[in-house]
């Protein structure tokens, strides 16, 4: 890693307070970065620290004396939580620098069963022997883990009582005019750390340099306050007078991370879940479908659930009286049995049983059933004898229910609205996680930027009479048929989000504009599940709050149907919506038909991607 000729020739040593000895690990010289950017991907790996191993989970920020990083009292204190704080060690004096910033931080394992969390201390100091020419300016950063010998250090950590990155001897590069410098890694040993390194210690500071290198090499993405309205460490607020709309929203990930809870708290309960229950399902799924990752996906997601109720209503005792959750298009049900084990009171209902739900045990198969969603919109086009033998369901559910519509495909757009039919006073809360794109008639539905606006009434510059199909042809242009570059890159754009016009953003703008069309609040966060359909819609959530104190006396049994009386304004919003939608799609009667046949044959295994692998029913 270091070029030729003694390590300590080309690398200045750390002298610092107390008679610490801080030898040199390995260095790399020439690196062309400017001090910013080392400073940058410092702030970058402070927060993200699995970049340098894949054993950790990620850093929880305890404080930060600069407030450059978002901290767990910050995040806490933004999704109503509260958070503990650790106090950093003393720092020490190094010779030629000065202390310019503190940083605490607590770093988490992806298997806290073998090794516990680890807190550390991190002090970044600046020199005051180059003057005021800033393009010689040096920097050290310097890691103290609180930890007291070799022997108790968790396994992801180096065994050394101190690590530091040293920034030296920056000077410029006349052909490029960037500063290069020599980049150097340093550790304080343990009394009992053998001379020489093991070579699995020699190893892991070659490694952390590498990455440092790696990442110096990449843009600079220094994000300047503008780009984080309302909290100057966060993407979700606004602070000037423009507030984003559901049409102009950006859906990149960094956009939507932890908009509605810290980041920590459902990892934590994911870790929890993981543990107790994946290696179980796992073992005994009989699908044919790849069990990893539809169980680790639904345990994501009910992570996110329980730690969203929560904070919406108190405690799961509340919830249990109160709400309740329905599952609609629940699948292989593992996402029901994860929140039924864990205490969470609700039901879930597909079109077609799965095998799966036979190996989950008695009490959570008697809250799965096999029932055709027929939306209460459709109920008249359902002719006499239609269904006889199935058991059918008109999307309406008890007072207060909690909706969960997850890739529920042909539901997805329907989520909202069947909130707002089982409850016109107050639409029920929800969550939906779209996936496929179908209109509200079952087919197939490719939805534009237009079709969102027209749900908001924003119709002004974005389809104009006359030049409305034009404009909207153009919107799901796609790469040239042979163009392969421009085919893959576009399919990367669209599944990192940063495709307006894909028609997954397009699905998930109309899922989240008909909720708004109704009255509805609605957030839209990042979901960390293992899929590139990711982007969860959460309608209500604040309602919680208002009408906990209301329905603490409710205590309804969830197969049970309690429809509020819609209230005239609500019904009018309904039914201007639906009439809209269905306009194209040839009316309501057409519309209906076609949604009962189509229920029809994914109840007999027919008409659907992966739900087909087992064959129909019989």
């Amino acid at each position: 890693m270091s070029s030729a000729g003694p390590i300590s020739a080309r690398v200045p040593p750390i002298t610092a307070s107390g008679g610490e000895t801080w030898e040199v690990a390995c260095s790399q010289t020439e690196v062309q970065a400017p001090l910013e950017q080392f400073l940058e991907v410092t702030n970058l790996l402070l927060e993200q620290v699995q970049l340098n191993s894949t054993h950790l989970f990620r850093a929880d920020i305890l404080t930060d004396t600069s407030s450059n990083l978002e901290t767990l009292a910050d995040k806490e204190a933004r999704c109503r939580s509260t958070a503990g704080t650790d106090e950093a060690k003393a720092p020490p004096t190094i010779e030629g620098f000065e202390l310019h910033r503190t940083v605490v931080r607590r770093l988490i394992p992806r298997k806290p069963q073998l090794d516990k969390p680890l807190e550390q201390s991190c002090f970044i100091y600046h020199d005051t022997a180059s003057g005021p020419d800033s393009t010689k300016k040096q920097a050290l950063v310097v890691y103290y883990p609180h930890c007291t010998s070799s022997d108790a250090m968790p396994w992801y950590h180096p065994k050394v009582q101190g690590l530091a990155y040293l920034y030296a001897n920056p000077s410029t590069v006349e052909a490029t005019g960037i500063p290069s410098a020599t980049l150097s890694i340093h550790y304080l040993p343990f009394p009992d750390t053998a001379s020489p390194l093991p070579d699995r210690l020699t190893r892991t500071f070659q490694s952390l340099l590498k990455t440092m290198i790696r990442l110096l090499k990449l843009p600079s993405k220094t994000k300047s306050p503008a780009q984080y309205p309302g909290d100057s460490r966060h993407p979700n607020g606004n602070t000037d007078s423009t507030t984003p709309t559901i049409t102009t929203i950006s859906l990149t990930p960094s956009s939507l991370k932890d908009t509605i809870l810290p980041q920590h708290t459902v990892q934590n309960t994911y870790t929890r879940l993981k543990h107790t229950y994946a290696a179980d399902l796992i073992s005994r799924w009989i699908e044919k479908t790849e069990p990893s990752k539809h169980v680790f996906e639904d345990i994501s997601i009910a992570a996110f659930l329980i730690e969203l109720w929560g904070s919406m209503y108190g405690s799961q005792s509340t919830f249990n009286l109160v709400a309740g959750f329905v599952d609609i298009a629940c699948g292989n049900g593992v996402l029901v049995y994860v929140l039924i084990s864990e205490g969470w009171r609700g039901w879930g209902f597909d079109a077609r049983r799965r095998k799966t739900w036979d190996v989950l045990g008695r009490e959570v198969a008697a809250c799965l059933h096999e029932k055709l969603c027929i939306p209460r919109p459709f109920s008249h086009c359902v002719a006499g004898g239609e269904f006889t033998g199935l058991d059918t369901h008109d999307g309406t559910f008890a007072l207060g229910t909690f909706i969960i519509s997850n890739h529920a495909d042909e539901l997805t757009c329907w989520t909202p609205i069947l909130a707002t039919l089982s409850d016109g006073e107050r639409p029920l809360p929800f969550l939906a996680i779209p996936c496929c794109s179908h209109a509200l008639d079952g087919s197939r539905r490719r939805y534009t930027l237009k079709e969102v606006a027209e749900s908001l009434k924003e119709t002004d510059g974005v389809g104009e009479t006359g030049g409305g199909e034009k404009k909207e042809e153009e919107e799901i242009t796609q790469p040239a048929a042979g163009d392969l570059k421009a085919m893959r890159a576009a399919k990367q754009k669209a599944n990192a989000h940063g495709d307006d016009k894909s028609m997954y953003a397009c699905l998930t703008r109309k899922t989240a504009a008909l909720a708004q069309e109704m009255g509805m609040d609605v957030e839209l966060t990042l979901m960390r599940i293992p899929s590139t359909r990711n982007i969860g819609i959460v309608g209500n959530r604040k309602e919680a709050y208002k009408v906990e104190n209301d329905k603490k006396q409710l205590n309804t049994g969830m197969n049970g149907l309690s429809l509020a009386d819609d209230t005239a304004k609500t019904a009018e919003k309904v039914q201007n919506l639906l009439d809209r939608e269905f306009a194209s799609l040839g009316g309501v009667n057409s519309a209906g038909r076609t949604w009962i046949d189509k229920a029809k044959k994914l109840h007999r295994g027919q008409g659907r991607g992966k739900v087909n692998l087992n064959g129909p029913i019989k």
